[in-house]
């Protein structure tokens, strides 16, 4: 009974708040940044330094705080400082305010181990920010230029937004990076199959979207749109299949890994986009000078 009341006792006086990254990792610190910045909102980055050891105490959403263990360094050329310079760098260009606390090593290692504690939070809380220095001061020029060029996000994994996916496509975006080109020529066939069962029509490609969506005898369309807004939207049809279906059908693709998850983000908007059409009567229209493949 004494010793369950003791642990009891020392829960009670842990900090109820998460952890992030690897102490002495800079890799896996770096990357619980990245992930935070791009699914959560970050409002404000505390930096607990001690002797060139730096940990991060970010408070996130609503005013959950994350720990991100102190896989950071400075004052040296290496990975550690490497890494905290472009944290810190995209923490700056997201407008996230940054503060510095000098704090003792008994606190670095109580964030490494995921033991901060109350207390710990309540003095960082009382004590004065460091003046002496600024977050630019550990931002090397490389970053900070790449701030300039608005090319520091380069670096981010190439992840799905499944929050957007249509429904109709999520089969094909669960196993997307199994093999790419495979799943878009098969989310463009699957298109096609949804715009015929629907409309009746029996055209292929580029010009099966013409007779679906463009000009006043198309079979589908879009209410509540005028003349302009319809033509447009058909024609994003129309020259998604020209400029990448066709070209993926007839030779091997030689693109990266962002332009096949763009090509697949493109593709979902297709897909959002016929989900808003409906069925008008009246004839196909048959489109002169539009190819099907």
């Amino acid at each position: 009974m004494r010793k369950s009341r003791t642990r009891k006792d020392a829960l009670s006086k842990l900090a109820s708040i998460q952890y992030a990254g690897v102490g002495g990792s800079s890799a896996d610190c770096q990357g619980a940044v990245i992930r935070f910045l791009q699914h959560d909102r970050i409002n404000l980055c505390r930096i607990p330094s001690w002797e060139g050891a730096h940990c991060l105490l970010l408070t996130i959403n609503s005013g959950d705080l994350v720990a991100i263990k102190s896989g950071f360094r400075s004052g040296y050329g290496g990975e550690g400082p490497h890494t905290f310079s472009y944290a810190l760098q995209l923490l700056e260009a997201h407008n996230i305010e940054i503060e510095e606390f000098d704090v003792d090593e008994d606190f670095l290692e109580r964030v490494d181990a995921s033991a901060l504690t109350t207390a710990d939070l309540e003095q960082l809380e009382s004590s004065r920010r460091v003046r002496q220095r600024s977050s630019r001061d550990y931002i090397l020029e490389q970053h900070w230029l790449q701030a300039e060029r608005r090319t520091l996000w380069r670096e981010f994994p190439k992840i799905i937004p499944f929050g957007v996916i249509e429904p109709r496509l999520i089969d094909l975006a669960l196993t997307f990076w199994d093999a790419p080109d495979e799943r878009l020529l098969v989310a463009f066939r699957k298109l096609e199959d949804i715009v015929r069962d629907r409309t009746g029509l029996r055209e292929h490609g580029s010009k099966l979207f013409a007779q679906a969506f463009l000009g006043d005898k198309a079979v589908s369309g879009w209410p509540g749109l005028d003349e302009s807004e319809q033509i447009g939207r058909a024609q994003l049809f129309i020259g998604t299949y020209q400029a990448h279906r066709n070209p993926r059908a007839h030779r091997q693709p030689k693109e990266w890994t962002d332009s096949q998850l763009c090509e697949l983000l493109l593709l979902n908007q297709l897909y959002r986009l016929e989900a808003q059409t409906i069925i008008r009567s009246g004839p196909p229209l048959t489109l002169q000078g539009v190819k099907s493949r």
